[in-house]
């Protein structure tokens, strides 16, 4: 259960009775842009925007007629980190509202308490360095990076994927447990990857420093 590893926020929804005004007031006490609309039943209505309370004209108002009928963005009870990890960039939203199958609403994810939560993994606590590597989608196998990592007696501590520009190639961020990436990336390379950037390995910034000034030192003379 997300529970156990995520902590969830007891915000309470707002009444679709409440004034603009006082919606912005709590949004400001609570240091959020979002929340949640809850009818007296404990329904779940939508989530309000603070963009969309300042749009309004009339601050008199209340916060039904800054409402839209279908941003209800969401998870249940239960829904796994990458869930609510999905829901929140996707709409661009500070927090996630949870909402039971009958549609009742029970809390929230705070983007801060989500971000908290990625912080706090291994992949990002442990040191190690970052390789960011692409290759055409059709030729991608995660057990060619496992091999090429762990042949190399290093660990694989993380793997994040994004596409490129051209839709066929992808773009993949690698987090292992050794500062000194040289074997792996020659493995990778020998699997077809691309090396687009390296982060943290101070060997190969030291080579590559190396590398330039002799280049320098070469051209200054030649």
């Amino acid at each position: 259960m997300l529970q156990e590893t995520l902590h969830t926020e007891p915000i309470k929804g707002i009444l679709p009775q409440t004034t603009i005004a006082e919606a912005l007031e709590f949004m400001e006490d609570l240091k959020i842009s979002h929340l949640p609309v809850v009818t007296d039943e404990g329904v779940y209505m939508g989530l309000l925007s603070e963009d969309a309370l300042y749009e309004a004209e009339d601050d008199t108002l209340s916060v039904q007629n800054a409402l839209r009928a279908a941003f209800v963005p969401h998870v249940n009870a239960g829904a796994h980190f990458f869930e609510v990890m999905e829901v929140c960039t996707q709409h661009r939203i500070t927090l996630v509202p949870v909402v039971t199958k009958e549609g009742r609403y029970m809390n929230s994810y705070l983007l801060s308490d989500i971000l908290e939560f990625f912080r706090a993994t291994p992949t990002l606590l442990q040191t190690g360095a970052i390789l960011v590597v692409s290759i055409a989608a059709e030729q991608y196998s995660l057990i060619e990076i496992a091999h090429a990592v762990e042949h190399n007696d290093a660990k694989l501590l993380g793997l994040w994927m994004t596409h490129k520009a051209v839709e066929t190639s992808l773009q993949l961020t690698l987090k292992v447990n050794l500062e000194h990436t040289a074997p792996i990336i020659k493995s990778l390379q020998r699997y077809g990857y691309e090396i687009e950037g390296i982060f943290g390995d101070e060997s190969y910034e030291a080579d590559y420093r190396e590398r330039y000034e002799h280049l320098m030192n070469y051209l200054k003379y030649s």
